[in-house]
Parts: C-alpha cells; structure tokens; sequence
C-alpha cells in the first residue's frame, strides 16, 4: 500500500488554524467568505492539504489579516 502523499493529506481545524497562524475560529468564519470547504467525515470537519495551500497561493498580500 502507497503512504500518504502531503497532497492528499486531510487536515483537522487545528492543523489548518497552525499553518495560516489564525484561530481555528477564523478558519470557520472564513467558510463564509472563499476558504475551501471542508470534507465531512460524519461530525468532523477535515481540509484536503492541497486545496488549503493553493487558497493560501492566491490570497492577495495582507488580506484575511496575514501579517499582523
């Protein structure tokens, strides 16, 4: 059986929240904007690893507050 390749990665609100360095609150607030929307795995919530860092990629300079 093939590893987990980094792409195809399922990451928690947590994980999501760490590598943007915002709250995990903001993550969900982003839903209501352009922020990709995540897998439903019965009552949790995972974000394909991909999507979130090409999001990331196409985020103007200082928008969602980075850099503060």
């Amino acid at each position: 059986m093939a590893g987990i390749h980094e792409e195809d990665r399922l990451l928690t609100v947590a994980e999501v929240a760490e590598r943007l360095n915002v709250s995990r609150a903001s993550v969900y607030l982003w839903l209501k904007r352009d922020f990709p929307l995540p897998v439903k795995l019965g009552r949790a919530s995972r974000w394909n690893a991909t999507e979130v860092e090409e999001w990331l990629r196409t985020r103007p300079k200082g928008a969602y507050g980075e850099g503060r």
